[in-house]
């Protein structure tokens, strides 16, 4: 086999002459990046992370067409069973798929493909016909019974090549005439729809090719679904809000009471008006937790269908409203009541910390009111001690001054049995006096040492 590039671009080895097979040469670098590319250390999540940008690939779509699609909310338990119904389908085929799929297409007979994509907690089923037998979706409602979840939305999309054709449908269709939605979209692309629930559980939706080939229109077609699919899945924050605005006024109207309560004199005890400000919070964070994900959701779902339809470019026409009006005018009340929902939620939060922050600096206020009165009845209690304790003292130097002259008496009534003569009552009148000084100097010696020791302790202790 000859090689199919070029000799000057066969590897050459370094430190030797190449030899030179015709007048040109490709540089080094080349090489250099080959090699780098071979050594290149790949990140753990790269092929993931490119497989996700090519999901969710819609089917060409050539008209006319029919096209059935229902978006389920399934749940969690429920997504083992949904593949393994997805999986017959795919063998039949003799299809494998992965367990960790989140996205396939499925050839099916007559020309018809089955399209698969699981969301975070949705999914959406498509079945796209490309010759519709006018209302006949038999063979597609098959396809979609019995599959695990609760329907969120279904449509029936009618793909017509022009304007004339699809203008004859609308009355056969049935659509409100007070209601129908007309606007033109990417590529000259025509839809008609007045967005009702007919008795089968669809809605109806039809459109022209405009001068969009079959990728492109698969591709505007998938933008007007899932602008429909995100604007219901948005909207499920609003019953959810609609349930839980009754108490959050219970809340807030609790949170009123208790606080004209904090601020009255002789009104309920603090410590029960914290115990109903704890319940309070306890029950405002149940409340946050148990529709957050809801709402946050929503809020993501809103920005996705405001994103496709900016996408769509709408042009409107004359006589009815277009797609942009028709979303927005509901749409947008409907998140920011939500938002407001949020709102209101996040300030009854912090007012319920601030009544508890307040309420705490009163009862802190209120113990150390409490340790004050504590002191000043132990310091003058220590006070009366003090005094009890010079008085014990200063009794304390005369009874021990009457203990030692009456020994010192019967010393010197000793000396009656000497020679020498002398006067003791003139002893003791001198000596008295005297040991009481004595004995007070020595009292008050050991009173001022023991009282520096007790003071140095602490200055050593630090």
């Amino acid at each position: 086999m000859k090689s199919a590039l070029p000799a000057a671009s066969l590897p050459i080895e370094f430190g030797t002459q190449p030899q030179r097979p015709s007048a040109t040469r490709l540089p080094a670098w080349p090489l250099l990046m080959y090699v780098f590319l071979v050594n290149l250390t790949e990140h753990p999540l790269r092929r993931e992370l490119v497989r996700e940008m090519h999901l969710r690939q819609f089917a060409p779509v050539s008209a006319p067409a029919s096209i059935v699609q229902t978006v389920l909310l399934v749940a969690d338990g429920e997504r083992d069973a949904e593949f393994r119904y997805l999986d017959r389908l795919a063998q039949k085929k003799d299809l494998r798929l992965h367990p960790q799929a989140r996205h396939a297409i499925i050839a099916l007979d007559d020309g018809r493909y089955l399209l698969w994509e699981r969301h975070t907690e949705a999914t959406t089923l498509t079945v796209i016909m490309e010759a519709h037998p006018k209302d006949d979706f038999s063979s597609a409602a098959e396809l979609l019974e019995g599959w695990p979840g609760t329907v969120v939305r279904a449509t029936k999309l009618f793909v017509e090549k022009d304007e004339a054709t699809a203008a004859g449908r609308i009355a056969e269709i049935g659509f409100e005439e007070g209601e129908l939605v007309c606007c033109k979209v990417n590529a000259g692309v025509t839809i008609w729809s007045d967005f009702r629930i007919r008795d089968d559980g669809f809605g109806r939706l039809l459109l022209t090719a405009g001068h969009a080939g079959p990728g492109e229109l698969g591709r505007i077609v998938q933008r007007l679904q899932e602008l429909g699919n995100y604007r219901n899945l948005a909207l499920l924050g609003l019953p959810e809000v609609r349930r839980l605005t009754p108490t959050l006024t219970k809340l807030e109207e609790q949170l009123a009471r208790y606080s004209n309560e904090l601020g009255e004199e002789g009104g309920e005890s603090d410590e029960k008006l914290m115990q109903q400000l704890s319940v309070l919070s306890a029950e405002l964070a149940r409340l946050r937790v148990e529709s957050s994900y809801r709402l946050s959701a929503s809020r993501a779902y809103a920005q996705i269908a405001m994103d496709r339809l900016d996408a769509l470019s709408i042009e409107g026409r004359k006589g009815y409203q277009d797609l942009a009006e028709f979303t927005e005018r509901r749409l947008i009340p409907g998140m920011r009541t939500c938002e407001s929902f949020v709102e209101r939620m996040r300030r009854l939060s912090e007012r319920t910390g601030d009544a508890i922050a307040l309420l705490n600096t009163r009862i802190d206020t209120r113990i150390k009111a409490q340790n004050l009165d504590l002191l000043r009845s132990m310091e003058s209690s220590f006070n009366l001690q003090l005094r009890l304790q010079h008085l014990v003292e200063a009794l304390s130097v005369i009874a021990a001054g009457y203990y030692a002259v009456g020994l010192i008496a019967f010393v010197l009534k000793g000396t009656a049995a000497f020679p020498i003569r002398s006067r003791v009552d003139i002893a003791l009148a001198v000596l008295t006096p005297l040991v009481l000084l004595a004995i007070f100097f020595l009292v008050s010696r050991m009173r001022k040492r023991y009282l520096g020791e007790s003071k140095e302790e602490p200055r050593k202790m630090d």
